[in-house]
C-alpha cells in the first residue's frame, strides 16, 4: 500500500473508532436514562440499531466493547444484560467512561481517592526495596519533564502522572504498574483541573524531588511519609469539592 493509501486507511480506521466510541457513549447514556439495574435486559441489537439509526454490526461491536470491560453480558438465546458493575466490572470500565466524558459519581471519586492512597503508599515502599539504577534514572527523567513543564508554564498534570508512574515502575511489578496507569488514565480530567492555574505545580515538583531522594536512599519510612503528605493535598481538595456538591452528585472523571 502506498503512502496515500496508508493515510486513507488510517483516516478510515479513525473514523470507525470514533463512531464506535460515540455509539458506546450513547449506549451508556441509554442505560443511565432508563435507570437499568444489574441483571436487567438491554434492548435487542435490532432495537438498538433502529434507535440509533446504525447497522447491527456497529451495535454488535459497541456491545463487544462493553463486554470486554465486564459491563454487560450476553446470555445465549436470551439477550444482553447489565452486569453488577460495582462487583464485577473492571477498572477499565471506569477508564472507558472517563474517555467518553461520562462523569463519575461522588462515591466513585471518593473510592478512587482511597484506592490511590492504598496503592501508592504500598508502591512507594516497594520501590524503595526493589529500585535499581535504571529505575532511578527513569525517576530522574520524570523530574526533568516536570521541571521543563513548569518552565514552559504548561499544565503539570501529565508531568505529575509521569513521576508517579516512574515510581510504580520501580516496584518491578508489571501488574501493579498497569493498575496505577489505569488510575491515571481515568483521572486525567480531574488532575488537569487540579493543576489548571499553575499554583500547585511548584510544590508538587518539590515534593516529587524529595520523594525521589528518599527512594534513592532506600529510606522507605521517609518516602512513604512524603507520599502520604503529597497525596493529602489533592485528596483534601477533591473531598471538599465533593462535599460542596452534596451526596450523590457528579464530578468530572
Amino acid at each position: 500500500m502506498d503512502g496515500e493509501g496508508a493515510s486513507a486507511a488510517r483516516i478510515a480506521r479513525g473514523r470507525v473508532e470514533d463512531e464506535r466510541s460515540d455509539l458506546v457513549g450513547r449506549l451508556l447514556s441509554l442505560v443511565a436514562e432508563r435507570r437499568l439495574h444489574p441483571g436487567e435486559r438491554l434492548p435487542s441489537e435490532r432495537e438498538l440499531a433502529e434507535r440509533f439509526a446504525v447497522g447491527r454490526n456497529a451495535v454488535r461491536e459497541a456491545i463487544a466493547v462493553l463486554e470486554t470491560v465486564r459491563m454487560v453480558e450476553r446470555r445465549p438465546n436470551s439477550g444482553i444484560y447489565l452486569r453488577a458493575v460495582e462487583r464485577e466490572g473492571s477498572l477499565e470500565a471506569l477508564v472507558l467512561r472517563a474517555d467518553l466524558g461520562v462523569p463519575l459519581t461522588a462515591g466513585e471519586v471518593t473510592e478512587l481517592i482511597d484506592l490511590r492512597r492504598i496503592l501508592e503508599l504500598q508502591g512507594t515502599e516497594l520501590a524503595c526495596e526493589r529500585r535499581e539504577a535504571e529505575d532511578l534514572a527513569r525517576i530522574a527523567a520524570a523530574l526533568e519533564v516536570g521541571a521543563r513543564s513548569i518552565a514552559a508554564a504548561e499544565n503539570f498534570a501529565d508531568s505529575d502522572a509521569e513521576f508517579h508512574l516512574s515510581v510504580a515502575a520501580a516496584t518491578r511489578n508489571r501488574l501493579f504498574l498497569r493498575l496505577i496507569n489505569s488510575f491515571y488514565l481515568l483521572s486525567r480530567t480531574r488532575r488537569r483541573r487540579y493543576f489548571a492555574d499553575g499554583s500547585r505545580a511548584g510544590m508538587a515538583q518539590a515534593q516529587h524531588r524529595a520523594m525521589a531522594e528518599a527512594i534513592e536512599r532506600a529510606d522507605a519510612p521517609a518516602a512513604v511519609a512524603l507520599m502520604r503528605a503529597h497525596l493529602k493535598g489533592a485528596e483534601s481538595y477533591w473531598l471538599e469539592l465533593l462535599q460542596n456538591r452534596g451526596p450523590g452528585g457528579e464530578t468530572p472523571a
